[in-house]
């Protein structure tokens, strides 16, 4: 599947059954598309799309809708602003993004598309990372002027503020809810099911930071970056029984670190030479496929086979060759997979490539 875009996105979300899928990117505008019209092939590619694309590539993306992603100036006018950062309500009641202002706007989804409902200003330069905390009750933001804020959005203020970068916000994650839940007795409250705790963050300068949300003035676990590695980092994910950390760096690595083993990863997955910067991550369902996205290609990693010798630890997926990845979206079977194209306001190319794949079990 390939969604025809012209600018680079710097931000994809989707619902939790990617029925809707929203982007944005330099052009400044919000767009709204149809999965599932798109893998039921509503609107087929024509050869002249296709040429630029692999073979396989034969379904045209169904744009629902979209809107402008207008910012207010110092004169009180609405400017159009790039799209740094966005996150969806799980059912697409409303949608959070970041702006290049440093204000975060809450717009309305499902009714009365497209307007504006607040603006959420503290930050001071764009903002890079937004992400929903699993209880919708407030939402996490990641600027490039280092700041890590709170925000509750049953009043719009601020809550907390995370204090412990040194550089721009590259990526923020919550640890996956199945380690957050374990037995209870009958006496006892129930779980929240929907609570996750615990907060990971890094920044471009590969600063790896683990937060305790219930303790507002505890000091966060540092993960350490390895010897002879540059300090770098745009993309961290967590495996989906929230044990391990990955996160990718500059030289072509991507180092995975453990809970409660340390602050030196357990070990370091090499990508080929002069394959470029790691740029994107995500982990698939199963616990042991490791998306990785660097400048060369996208690659999907076996971590069970990774110290075996005898064969090669990852097969590449098609479709991106020569630009920055910027977005890896997995839907929650991960029979789907999204990628999409852009630099996020920092250094490297776009193809503006934004391409869907169907995931396939082998064996």
């Amino acid at each position: 599947m390939a969604f025809l875009n012209q600018y680079q996105i710097h931000a994809a979300t989707s619902v939790s059954n990617m029925r809707w899928v929203f982007t944005g990117g330099e052009d400044g505008y919000i767009k709204k598309w149809d999965f599932y019209a798109t893998v039921n092939n509503k609107q087929p590619l024509t050869l002249g799309q296709r040429h630029s694309h692999v073979d396989s590539v034969a379904k045209g993306g169904v744009m629902a809708s979209y809107w402008e992603h207008n910012d207010v100036n110092e004169s009180g006018v609405d400017v159009l602003s790039p799209v740094y950062s966005m996150d969806v309500q799980s059912e697409a009641m409303w949608l959070v993004s970041g702006m290049k202002s440093g204000s975060i706007a809450l717009w309305t989804v499902r009714h009365d598309e497209g307007r504006r409902i607040t603006l959420l200003s503290k930050h001071k330069k764009p903002v890079s990372v937004l992400r929903i905390s699993p209880d919708e009750y407030g939402v996490v933001s990641g600027a490039w002027d280092r700041a890590v804020l709170y925000w509750d959005l049953n009043t719009g203020k601020l809550a907390r503020a995370f204090a412990g970068h040194m550089s721009q916000i590259s990526s923020i994650e919550f640890q996956p809810w199945s380690t957050q839940v374990q037995a209870q007795d009958v006496d006892t409250e129930p779980v929240d099911k929907r609570a996750s705790p615990v907060l990971l963050t890094t920044s471009i300068d590969g600063q790896c930071l683990l937060w305790d949300m219930r303790a507002p003035k505890a000091l966060p676990q540092s993960f350490h970056l390895p010897k002879k590695t540059p300090p770098w980092a745009t993309s961290a994910c967590w495996s989906c029984d929230g044990r391990r950390i990955y996160v990718g760096r500059r030289n072509n690595t991507v180092d995975e670190y453990e809970l409660g083993m340390g602050s030196q990863p357990s070990r370091t997955l090499k990508l080929p030479m002069n394959s470029g910067p790691v740029t994107a991550l995500a982990m698939m369902g199963n616990n042991r496929s490791l998306v990785c996205a660097s400048t060369d290609n996208v690659r999907m990693w076996d971590l069970a086979s990774v110290e075996r010798r005898s064969s090669v630890p990852f097969q590449i997926i098609p479709g991106h060759h020569g630009g920055t990845i910027s977005t890896i979206l997995v839907d929650e079977t991960s029979r789907y997979m999204l990628t999409t194209s852009g630099n996020r306001g920092w250094d490297g190319s776009s193809n503006n490539v934004f391409l869907g794949y169907e995931v396939t079990p082998i064996g």
